[in-house]
């Protein structure tokens, strides 16, 4: 009883907070009721609106705002505008997304409503992908994904496990979907090649940035894309002037890509996407913390991903519309000069090698009346292999370690989608997804003895969300969602010559349940203007979640913890006057241990914020300020073990950001585009709860950019 008092006490406060954060948002914009209201400025803020973008990777395309769960995206402008350096720099300013873990691009991993990836997880309970393959990467003192944000034009972040139904068993937190650039983004109308030159730097460390793409449709139907990314920084100095080791960059990355429509049907094609990604430098051992000191070792990190795919919408057809894919994903991080920690290495290198292949299908079925039904059916394999040879300067070679140790895994997913349509009132959408699993142990050897037995696990993952729009301004939806997470190999396999592995791991279990409403106006305080809010309330029990724990001889390294809750609330609110825009977010998490009663260490602090902007077509000029707002997070529980950074009770910060932008509409600088912003304005000296490191103290960017 006291457990739902709790519950219902913390909804209700949070409830109440997000109340008054959403009238001051559409309170803001009242001074700009005197400005013009022509129909050629209330254009500008089109593209600052996110819950009215569609979103093309929960289902059936939908705008955010008519989707029956949580979802963001960022598209090219926003990319654009945040100038960021790390994939964190993207994820950041998302409601319930937080970085966890280190700052620099080589240490960074993610945490979605208070699960995530880094040290505190065994697996990452987030689903990431890149053009649609599965990306994963899992090493002691290292982060999560390795990636240039150059790369991509659209990110898309589905929080909550329902979006396991398309992706895959194990997304308990969500999933990450990364875009990569096409030829078509930039050739404009009757154009064969394009250009695209672009060059950036920042202050705070010595940062610079330099692309390059060529895109080009050489004949009707064929595009094709090459893309170069060149990025260096040196470590950046925190709000107190220290100097926050483990932030430098040093990256090349490259993409081509090229389509080919069939038939001059761009919806019947054959597309093909590679990908790489080098970092090769002499850097700090822990990624993570920095606790190794000044104490360097040199790491190559090669990430690559090639994918070919077909779509075929069989001309129009309502009952097939394709969309299959194979791919090629590698991982690996080569290691020397690693004498410092005592090791008798010559080198190791630690990587996953991966192949899959996906197929859907799409349906559409008309029921009679105002009613429509689609339904999604498909298939996905994957098997990968994680390797860790460590080589002596004898020749000897280890094949891993008991605590990293090697093997196979072996994936299979069945999932299907309905998505039952009734005008533009209600949306129902029910799913169900079956994934198996099999882990093979590697050649490991630990106390003279090498494990031999395979590991099967199988786990059924079905949901049911609707969405009730009760009058054309305001919406009801909801969601229930079981998901499981089987055990991967390092949670299965891992062991030392006290303490033995744990094959009878059981999978994680996750019932989560989610409430919310939406708010759509226009005209609501002036011509041509507009207002969106979605707020969601969630609760995500969680049974037998898999950590790490310390404990004596004798005693496996991973064991269950029976249950844990995660609950919380989101706040999605935007307004546009003009080209005047708001737009603000929060979120606030909560995540106790049921059994013990103790916070879990890696739910983030509550956090908020607001854009201010103004956004002129006519002249192409726009600008703007960001806060970024966080409370005390004082709810650990310290001397647990738990993810980098957390366990020590965070204060709270406020942080202020400028931005600006001119892209010249006529003459000689037509196709230019300038950008300048001013982060921290005023050097506060802060860390974000979840990460081990201080964040970055003032910096100014400078970008200028070309196409032609």
């Amino acid at each position: 009883m006291r457990r739902n008092n709790d519950t219902g006490a913390f909804f209700m406060t949070k409830s109440k907070t997000l109340l008054l954060l959403g009238t001051a948002l559409i309170a803001l914009p009242l001074p700009a009721m005197a400005q013009d209201q022509s129909d050629d400025i209330a254009v500008a803020s089109d593209s600052q609106f996110a819950l009215d973008r569609m979103i093309i990777s929960a289902g059936v395309e939908k705008v955010a705002l008519d989707t029956p769960q949580a979802v963001t995206a960022l598209d090219q402008e926003d990319i654009d505008q945040l100038q960021a350096t790390t994939i964190g720099d993207l994820l950041e300013g998302m409601p319930g997304v937080n970085v966890q873990g280190g700052v620099g691009q080589l240490g960074q991993g993610f945490n979605i409503r208070g699960m995530g990836t880094a040290i505190g997880d065994s697996d990452n309970r987030i689903l990431m992908t890149v053009d649609g393959v599965t990306k994963f990467y899992e090493q002691y003192r290292m982060g999560a994904f390795f990636s240039e944000p150059e790369l991509y034009k659209r990110v898309e972040v589905l929080r909550g496990p329902a979006s396991s139904t398309l992706y895959g068993a194990g997304a308990l937190a969500g999933v990450i979907n990364f875009t990569t650039k096409d030829a078509s983004d930039f050739l404009r109308d009757g154009d064969k090649l394009a250009v695209r030159l672009k060059g950036a730097t920042e202050t705070n460390a010595q940062g610079h940035t330099l692309s390059g793409i060529v895109a080009t449709e050489p004949v009707d139907g064929v595009e094709l894309l090459g893309s170069y990314n060149y990025r260096r920084t040196d470590d950046y100095k925190s709000g107190n002037g220290d100097t926050v080791a483990a932030s430098a960059t040093e990256s090349d990355s490259w993409l081509v890509k090229g389509r080919v429509a069939i038939g001059g049907n761009k919806k019947h094609a054959i597309w093909a996407s590679y990908q790489d990604w080098i970092s090769d430098a002499p850097q700090v051992y822990d990624q993570i913390s920095a606790a190794t000191g000044n104490s360097l070792m040199r790491r190559r990190v090669h990430d690559k991903t090639a994918v070919l795919g077909y779509v075929n919408d069989f001309d129009g057809s309502k009952f097939f519309n394709v969309e299959a894919q194979v791919a090629y994903s590698l991982s690996k991080v080569h290691q020397t000069e690693t004498t410092f920690l005592g090791a008798n290495l010559e080198y190791s290198d630690f990587s996953y090698e991966s192949w899959q292949a996906k197929v859907q299908n799409t349906s559409e079925f008309a029921m009679g009346g105002d009613w429509t039904t689609f339904l999604i059916l498909g298939g996905q394999w994957s098997t990968q292999e994680r390797r860790n040879p460590r080589v002596n300067f004898d020749g000897t070679v280890t094949p891993g370690a008991g605590t990293h140790p090697e093997g196979d895994m072996d994936r299979y997913g069945l999932f299907g989608q309905l998505e039952i349509v009734w005008s533009d009132k209600l949306t129902i959408m029910p799913g169900v997804r079956v994934d198996w699993t099999r882990l093979t142990p590697g050649d490991t050897v630990v106390g003279g003895t090498v494990l031999t037995d395979k590991v099967k696990d199988s786990g059924v993952s079905p949901k049911l969300a609707a969405l009730y729009n009760v009058t054309p301004w305001f919406g009801l939806f909801g969601s229930v969602a079981r998901t499981v997470r089987m055990p991967n190999i390092d949670e299965i396999f891992t062991r030392s010559a006290t303490r033995p592995n744990n094959p009878d791991l059981k999978p994680e279990k996750s019932n989560n349940y989610e409430a919310g409403f939406t708010l759509s106006f226009d005209d609501m305080l002036g011509k041509n203007d507009r207002f969106r809010a979605k707020t969601t309330l969630f609760q995500n029990d969680v049974k037998d979640l898999i950590v790490n724990v310390s404990a004596a001889a004798g005693t496996p390294y991973f064991q269950n913890i029976n249950r844990s809750r995660f609950k919380g609330i989101e706040l999605e609110a935007e307004y546009g006057m003009g080209g005047f825009y708001a737009r603000g977010n929060a979120s606030f998490i909560d995540g106790k241990n049921r059994l013990t009663g103790d916070y879990l260490n890696t739910i983030p602090a509550n956090d908020y914020r607001l854009t201010l902007g103004y956004n002129d077509v006519a002249s192409g000029l726009s600008g703007g300020w960001t806060g970024e707002f966080a409370e005390r997070q004082d709810k650990v529980t310290p001397g647990s073990f738990a993810s980098a950074g957390s366990g020590l009770a965070t204060p709270g910060y406020s942080v202020h950001n400028l931005f600006f932008a001119f892209k010249p509409q006529g003459g000689v600088a037509k196709g230019f585009e300038f950008r300048i912003a001013m982060d921290n304005i005023f050097d506060k000296q802060y860390r974000r709860h979840l990460s081990s490191l201080a964040a970055e103290g003032q910096s100014f960017r400078f970008t200028v950019a070309n196409t032609f």
